[in-house]
């Protein structure tokens, strides 16, 4: 049994970051707050702060910390204080509980440390593949055959591939809708459709046969396989973007028409643009054209404000695309709908 407190800036010797002057802890924040099954770390830190995505601030969090961030666990309790009259949260000293310490998360630790955001609402999208090359996709290994020459194959049924190379569990996937830039044209990848899981039973030298563990919308005879990732767990820090870093929603997953809170949406800027899991924006809607009548009472053309119409979180980021989950909206999300920086509030 040990004491864990973070003071993350100072114990690593780090600068610490420019803090806002719009840094604003809620009036009901608590002093002490123990961590429960469940908690999020956005949902914390709407607890103790008007805008959540400041919560590396009230850490005291630098850069380096914001991408590695220290873990925390159900039974945690966090003390709010103040220092020199900025507000400061870290562990309570005081509170005790068997923990490992470690540069890393170690797998038994991930099943007990809380999530970045609703970990149930964006699990579908982690360990699937969402945005592939055609070129690639077309090299890969390629279902052949299923159960008495049926095109449809379901739960359980045996299947055969060519091109698998290695046991374990394989993901069937096809292509699925081009990602384009709204305002180059230019394209950033393809969307694809995952359909199920499937197991290895047998490696051949031309033809491999495997077992259908799971059915998600329907495998076909010529879908693609990938080899399934390893399980991932969510804990990125909530942070803002830089204040240049703009872009649209070009996609809503599954062609959703109007997306609203925890739909997920594909953005058009990825790594090569500066994005990373975490970021947080503001989604912008623009003003319509309304009819103005002047003071010589002619009328003519006007434009309503754009307006934040909700925020969204990233989770998974590609070269040229990421994927996030809309976290509130005041009204319907839809492609063409702009993000920069959360304005706030």
């Amino acid at each position: 049994m040990r004491n864990r407190i973070i003071s993350l800036a100072l114990v690593l010797g780090l600068a610490l970051p420019a803090f806002s002057d719009e840094l604003t802890v809620k009036p009901d924040a608590p002093g002490r707050y123990t961590v429960v099954k469940g908690d999020t770390l956005w949902g914390i830190s709407g607890r103790y702060l008007q805008s959540p995505w400041q919560w590396p601030e009230l850490w005291r969090m630098n850069r380096a910390d914001v991408k590695n961030p220290h873990w925390i666990y159900p039974g945690d309790v966090l003390v709010l204080d103040y220092v020199d009259g900025r507000p400061r949260l870290s562990l309570a000293s005081d509170a005790t509980r068997e923990v490992k310490l470690s540069p890393q998360a170690r797998p038994e630790e991930l099943d007990r440390a809380i999530s970045s955001i609703p970990a149930d609402v964006i699990e579908p999208f982690l360990a699937r593949p969402l945005v592939v090359d055609a070129a690639q996709f077309a090299t890969g290994p390629q279902l052949v055959a299923g159960p008495d020459e049926r095109i449809s194959i379901s739960q359980g049924d045996k299947v055969y591939a060519s091109g698998v190379g290695e046991s374990g569990t394989w993901q069937s996937y096809r292509l699925g809708k081009p990602l384009v830039d709204p305002d180059s044209n230019n394209a950033l990848g393809i969307e694809a459709s995952y359909s199920g899981d499937l197991v290895v039973e047998k490696l051949g030298r031309d033809v491999q046969t495997l077992r259908v563990r799971r059915v998600a919308e329907e495998i076909l005879i010529g879908d693609r396989l990938v080899r399934a990732p390893k399980e991932q767990f969510v804990s990125y820090v909530p942070h803002p973007p830089p204040e240049n870093l703009r872009g649209k929603i070009i996609s809503t997953y599954q062609g959703i028409d109007g997306a609203a809170q925890y739909s997920t949406v594909a953005v058009n800027l990825g790594s090569q643009s500066g994005m990373e899991p975490g970021l947080v924006f503001g989604i912008y809607k623009k003003g319509g054209n309304i009819l103005i009548t002047g003071a010589d009472g002619k009328p003519r053309q006007g434009q309503l404000p754009t307006e934040q119409a909700g925020k969204l979180f990233v989770y998974r980021v590609f070269d040229k695309v990421s994927y996030a989950l809309v976290l509130d909206s005041t009204s319907a999300i839809y492609v063409g709908d702009s993000i920069a920086a959360p304005e706030a509030e």
